[in-house]
């Protein structure tokens, strides 16, 4: 079967192991989940697309990061993906983006009760996008992970997203030529953390019921346009 721009594609039933597919697959092949749990943790180490059909879910172990992206151009769209461990230091996410992997799209998913959404470690170029992100409820604010963490990843956009609960919904650091644009935050501390980044925009952006909105720190050259902070406690 072919997937999108004559690409193979796979349709890949709850049970079958996913690791063993993802090791076999050609670059650019799509592999589309079918409705159902399927089991994680999951190294992508190739280019290629995990989508996933109305009701896929990839649930990890509870230790770990539920899905490692480790090469360039990798997609994940449409799929809800859950069970993450809570280890702060080794950056437990849904979904963790090594720096080999630049150019990643994470987009239209639900990534539900993890300690990170999503976390970009170093993978310039990369978007996340139009995700739903609801972080967990049973750890302390110190405890806690951010909806989506960036880390010296230049060009990545971070659009449309819902982010609630944890600890900052974007959190960056050393990085520059960044757009966080038309995201909306809730039941967080801060929405938007800027920490030694540089030339990026924050535009569209919607802060409410947070300790903070935006707090834009040792940063230069940045536009900050169009954002609105509702009933937080500080702008």
């Amino acid at each position: 079967m072919l997937g999108s721009a004559g690409a193979a594609q796979r349709v890949v039933e709850p049970g079958t192991p996913l690791q063993p597919l993802v090791d076999a697959a050609a670059p650019g092949e799509v592999l589309l989940l079918a409705p159902g749990r399927h089991a994680g943790p999951l190294v992508i180490d190739r280019p290629l697309e995990l989508r996933g059909q109305a009701g896929a879910i990839i649930t990890g172990t509870g230790t770990g990061s539920v899905i490692t992206v480790t090469a360039p151009d990798v997609r994940i769209e449409g799929l809800e993906i859950t069970g993450s461990g809570t280890d702060l230091p080794a950056m437990d996410s849904a979904i963790l983006v090594q720096q080999a992997a630049p150019r990643t799209i994470v987009r239209g998913n639900r990534l539900m009760n993890n300690l990170f959404g999503v976390y970009l470690h170093g993978a310039a170029d990369s978007r996340v996008e139009n995700n739903i992100i609801d972080g967990r409820q049973d750890l302390r604010l110190a405890e806690a992970g951010n909806g989506v963490s960036i880390w010296n990843a230049p060009g990545a956009a971070i659009i449309g997203n819902t982010i609630s609960h944890g600890r900052d919904g974007i959190y960056v650091k050393i990085s520059h030529h960044n757009r966080f644009e038309n995201n909306t935050f809730s039941k967080l501390r801060f929405a938007i953390h800027y920490m030694y980044t540089n030339d990026s925009r924050i535009a569209g952006n919607r802060s409410r019921g947070n300790h903070v909105g935006w707090a834009i720190m040792y940063s230069e050259r940045l536009e900050v346009e169009d954002n609105v902070s509702d009933d937080d406690r500080d702008h």
